[in-house]
């Protein structure tokens, strides 16, 4: 028996988040099939992705017509109650490998989880609480990521305190509970790429225009943001 080997990805729903999430794979070098029912939204995406289709993605034969089934993974995007559950029962059906979902609601959220959804996505709800924790940690926006509930990886500009300095003296683990990940040193001329030194050695000296990147649980982080260091 012979297997159909998965060819890409699947965005379903081509709002503001699915189109996002469609030209973004599709940059990275992705196979990606656009799918709406607004040919407006279809038209838009269609140059950037490898097939773009006006379709219904309520409707288990249009899906099945897609090869749907096809696909590593399936983006439902939709973010209208009904017509996503309809859209997730239809992958289902057709045997889909891997669907994520975006959601509007924790309604919509219990909804297709109850249908076997695992992955779920709620981006406006996600977003606006990593804001607000970044902001009242004293980081600027973008310059944390969230390894989890209670940890995350910062980017910090090199204080003053730590010139001149090696990672050994500065003490960051035992001062903060920090762990110094990577840094980031900009090139020597003007125009020159920039060096990344990843597991800094403890005899590392840090300079001026570096940026260090350190994991650590939130609390510390906001510790060594309020500190200076």
């Amino acid at each position: 028996m012979n297997v159909a080997r998965p060819e890409g990805y699947a965005v379903l729903g081509l709002g503001l988040f699915g189109n996002a999430i469609a030209r973004t794979l599709a940059e990275l070098g992705h196979r990606v099939l656009a799918v709406d029912r607004d040919l407006a939204a279809v038209e838009a995406v269609g140059p950037e992705v490898a097939e773009a289709v006006q379709a219904d993605a309520t409707d288990r034969e249009a899906l099945r017509a897609l090869h749907i089934s096809r696909y590593e993974v399936v983006f439902n995007t939709i973010g209208d109650l009904d017509a996503s559950i309809l859209c997730t029962l239809a992958l289902r059906e057709l045997g889909v490998r891997r669907i994520i979902a975006k959601v509007n609601s924790t309604q919509q959220a219990r909804v297709l989880q109850r249908l076997g959804v695992q992955e779920i996505l709620f981006p406006e709800r996600d977003m606006g609480q990593r804001v607000a924790r970044q902001v009242a940690a004293g980081f600027a926006l973008g310059a944390l990521t969230e390894l989890g509930p209670d940890a995350a990886l910062a980017e910090i500009t090199v204080p003053d305190v730590l010139l001149g300095r090696s990672l050994a003296e500065a003490e960051l683990r035992r001062r903060y509970g920090v762990t110094v990940v990577a840094v980031r040193r900009p090139g020597q001329e003007p125009g020159a790429p920039e060096r990344v030194v990843v597991s800094p050695r403890p005899d590392f000296v840090f300079g001026p225009g570096d940026h260090v990147l350190v994991a650590g649980l939130n609390s510390d982080l906001e510790r060594l943001s309020r500190s200076g260091a």
